[in-house]
């Protein structure tokens, strides 16, 4: 299958290139008894050479065009070269061939963008599509279920397609390490899923989490935001984050959540044809909140809506207690004040005013101020301390996580559960 191999430096950067052979037969993977994968095969002639590589890229080559990309993570470098839901595909690399095939002075690669979908389970199948509109000729080949619909790659000069292949948007991350990282939507996106909604969760659910995270990221990338890893905009994690998170469910998890961004491919949520603020929250009390109480401003599209789903979830009701002179210091009032306190609330039920020593607070300020978990709270005190019981968890606006998996469970799809918490909105593909 492979000849031989170049490693080449491209921008500082190790790159190994693998020549295949030109009249490799890729439906019968050589006529080898076992079945053998693409990916394995490359992964066995690895092994074999034991070639010392410290880079993170694999680019297959074939008559001075590169077939495909392929990209082994940090942590696997010089290890075991363990392929598998690690490998991305290339789906179009414009002038990659000319970069890698000419001279060890090549510039570099000119344009390399990661397809949104990576190998799932590469044991029985890849797909692989290139694109080379710069160049004479251009290979386009669909490799499925371990074949290329029967057909040989000859030395003939292929139909150059008629229409280019789309390459999918990428993002730019600022992590609170330090580090930025670029890298395809999709890729983000299960990132964020991934730290901002159990995977534990329905797969309706989880497809609904998807395309709030996808309207949200597209919006702040229209207005210039930058995205982070943090609540300033979203959570994300990496691939090594969800393996300690999730342990040996690590697999199951990441592929749930993968195949929940696939299978809402480019749905965003608009209204009037605008990507709408697609704030969310864990939990909400019963009822979510108006933007309008928590930010001031009325949006139509996120008002208060029932989600009575949240109240069997388990991180719908939370008693703590505080020390009550710390209390008392923080509010600027004594214990009498307190006893004598008088509490407003809206029509969601969470905390609107509460006035109490001659003060008013808002429930958003006491929210803040006590560190509690959301503005739907009851106060009293016992034994020197104020007991504090709360509903809900975060500000309540949007779509409730927990509510939306108690609609998943309770039969509703991914649409239904978006159009309930989002009112008036429109699922569109962007």
């Amino acid at each position: 299958m492979i000849d031989n191999y170049d490693i080449k430096n491209i921008n500082g950067e190790e790159v190994l290139v693998l020549h295949l052979n030109f009249n490799y037969e890729f439906s019968s993977f050589n006529g080898k008894k076992e079945k053998h994968t693409f990916l394995e095969e490359v992964k066995e002639y690895l092994f074999d050479k034991k070639i010392d590589f410290n880079g993170t890229k694999i680019v297959l080559v074939i008559g001075g065009i590169a077939l495909v990309t392929l990209f082994l993570p940090i942590s696997e470098r010089k290890v075991d070269y363990n392929l598998y839901h690690n490998a991305s595909i290339v789906e179009s690399i414009s002038n990659v061939s000319q970069n890698i095939i000419q001279s060890d002075e090549s510039e570099g690669l000119e344009t390399e963008t990661s397809s949104s979908e990576e190998a799932d389970e590469v044991q029985e199948k890849m797909d692989i599509t290139n694109d080379h509109p710069a160049s004479q000729s251009s290979v386009s080949t669909t490799a499925k279920s371990n074949n290329v619909n029967n057909t040989q790659i000859e030395n003939s000069q292929p139909n150059i397609p008629t229409e280019p292949i789309v390459q999918e948007q990428t993002v730019t991350i600022y992590r609170t390490n330090g580090s930025v990282v670029t890298l395809a939507l999709s890729d983000y996106l299960i990132g964020v899923v991934a730290a901002e909604m159990p995977a534990s969760f329905s797969n309706e659910a989880l497809k609904a989490q998807v395309v709030v995270a996808r309207t949200y990221t597209l919006k702040k990338l229209s207005q210039g935001v930058r995205l982070t890893d943090s609540v300033s905009t979203q959570a994300y994690i990496d691939e090594r984050e969800m393996q300690n998170l999730w342990g040996g469910s690590y697999s199951i998890y990441y592929n749930k959540i993968k195949s929940a961004v696939e299978s809402t491919k480019d749905l965003v949520l608009t209204y009037q044809g605008n990507y709408i603020e697609a704030v969310y929250h864990s939990t909400s009390n019963g009822k979510t909140e108006s933007a309008q109480n928590v930010w001031g401003n009325y949006v139509p599209y996120l008002v208060s809506v029932d989600s009575p789903w949240d109240q069997s979830a388990t991180s719908y009701l939370r008693t703590t207690e505080k020390e009550l002179g710390i209390v008392l210091s923080i509010l600027g009032i004594n214990e009498t004040d307190l006893v004598n306190a008088s509490i407003s609330r809206n029509v969601s039920g969470r905390v609107e005013t509460v006035a109490v020593g001659g003060k008013i607070y808002s429930g958003i300020d006491l929210r803040t101020m006590l560190g509690l978990r959301s503005t739907d709270f009851d106060l009293t005190i016992q034994n020197g301390n104020l007991v504090i019981t709360t509903r809900g968890y975060g500000h309540g606006v949007g779509m409730s996580q927990y509510g939306a998996n108690g609609m998943a469970n309770a039969g509703y799809n991914y649409e239904q559960i978006l159009k309930h918490y989002y009112t008036g909105v429109n699922l569109v593909r962007k």
